[in-house]
């Protein structure tokens, strides 16, 4: 996983937190990186599973939560460092929609030891979207985290869930309607 994951979750962890639980963190949980990470390195996806799930356990707080949170605390970052990909798209449906065949492919140029989820559209119209969501990863609700900034950055009210109707093993089916 790349290093700007990491980077950006310890300063929001620091932000929501505070400084002394991400002393804990680093501290207490078994890092083969000992914590240090670098925005263009990639380090192994546990690390970060170690630093949620202690966050998690120090602070109750269930990490589908957290990491719907982390989700909305990075996508300003994404958004500075990728401007020119974001500014070609003028809604948010647009933009979530773009995600497999647009902004993947220029992520992968950028990074192209990136592990990426998956994104397939199943139905889009002016005002609902329904993709397949599939990541090694599982990372399900850091992406529910970024479809809702998405929704805020282009200032439209709107739900991200999930179908529970969908089989999991074929990956997760959100459904993104604009109210």
């Amino acid at each position: 996983m790349k290093g700007f994951i990491f980077t950006n979750f310890i300063d929001f962890i620091e932000t929501s937190h505070g400084l002394e639980l991400v002393d804990e963190m680093i501290t207490n949980c078994d890092l083969p990186s000992e914590g240090i990470y670098s925005s263009f390195n990639s380090y192994d996806f546990d690390e970060l599973v170690s630093l949620l799930t202690y966050v998690s356990k120090k602070t109750a707080v269930n990490p589908e939560i957290i990491l719907e949170k982390f989700g909305i605390f990075v996508f300003p970052y994404l958004i500075g460092k990728h401007s020119y990909i974001i500014e070609q798209y003028d809604n948010a449906l647009d933009l979530i929609g773009g995600i497999e065949n647009h902004i993947h492919i220029e992520v992968k140029k950028l990074y192209n030891d990136a592990d990426l989820p998956t994104f397939r559209i199943v139905e889009k119209t002016e005002k609902n979207l329904s993709i397949i969501y599939n990541s090694s990863k599982g990372l399900t609700y850091f992406a529910i985290g970024l479809m809702k900034e998405t929704l805020n950055h282009f200032k439209v009210n709107g739900t991200v869930t999930i179908d529970k109707s969908f089989g999991a093993e074929n990956g997760v089916k959100f459904n993104i309607e604009l109210n």
